[in-house]
């Protein structure tokens, strides 16, 4: 009887112990995951912050030449940026998207034609674009008529800060995710179709053209010339086909399981002061 009872002991004993152990055990994995985590995530911020700085002296220091064509001695980088907001592998650890803001329509003041395609291009049919058109720009005018709003909506009578705010006119997510890529409220002045998003190309070009333009703009190839010849764009009081000093720079940096993103606005100004003004920092 005695001898039952010590092996009841010592099995309750063994398997308190094993119990403890397998607690500990996956404490120290935990323990080592988050630690690695950690460091993987410096190194993720280091990776970011070097690219932030070589894109930025490449922006002061390179031609931004819309019919420059890279050479295999410039820059690794010159030859692969783009002013479209399209996406490149910048390093193993880190993407990066840099947009001309020239290329975006303006949100404080569009155009309204512009933007009538835009919002047709995010899924609404033509009178509900052209009637969300007027609805953005007269909500946010200082004065004048704002009869196309509704009755319970009251004109904000100033610049928005945040596209998210345009949810009080009742923008649908796909329409507020179209105008998050494709407009601004950081610039004022021309528009520069050569960098606008593709998105935004599809939206006031035809089918056709569009896809021609930006195969062309893929393989490094597309002109001013050409541009406008097949577009009909020209530079007038509205347009200019070249690069701003206005640019959206998006960063990505993943490292093992730690990822960092990182959207700057930058003011670039050679001559004035301060030379480099950040407009505004998004970060996650």
């Amino acid at each position: 009887m005695q001898r039952g009872i010590a092996l009841v002991q010592v099995l309750l004993i063994v398997a308190v112990l094993s119990i403890l152990a397998l607690y500990f055990t996956q404490s120290a994995r935990q323990q080592v995951h988050n630690a690695t985590l950690m460091v993987d995530k410096a190194q993720a911020y280091v990776e970011l912050q070097s690219a932030e700085a070589n894109v930025l002296y490449a922006l002061f220091t390179e031609p931004k030449d819309p019919e420059q064509i890279p050479s295999a001695q410039s820059e690794a980088l010159i030859n692969k940026w783009n002013f479209h907001g399209e996406e490149f592998i910048y390093s193993p650890q880190v993407s990066v998207a840099i947009q001309d803001l020239r290329g975006l329509l303006n949100l404080h003041y569009p155009n309204k034609q512009r933007l009538t395609q835009l919002l047709t291009y995010s899924g609404l049919n033509d009178y509900d674009a052209q009637l969300m058109s007027r609805q953005i720009i007269q909500w946010q005018q200082l004065d004048g008529r704002t009869d196309s709003l509704p009755n319970n909506i009251t004109a904000r009578h100033a610049a928005i800060h945040d596209v998210n705010e345009l949810t009080h006119l009742g923008l649908a997510p796909a329409q507020l995710s179209v105008l998050q890529a494709n407009t601004t409220q950081y610039k004022k002045g021309a528009f520069n179709p050569m960098t606008a998003p593709n998105s935004l190309l599809n939206a006031i070009l035809t089918q056709d053209v569009a896809r021609h333009v930006i195969m062309l703009r893929q393989a490094k190839q597309l002109t001013v010339r050409e541009f406008s010849q097949v577009t009909g764009f020209t530079e007038n009081d509205d347009i200019i086909l070249y690069p701003s000093n206005l640019f959206k720079v998006t960063l990505n940096a993943q490292v093992g399981e730690a990822s960092v993103q990182k959207e700057i606005y930058y003011h670039l100004q050679p001559t004035g002061k301060p030379v480099v003004n950040i407009v505004a920092v998004k970060a996650q």
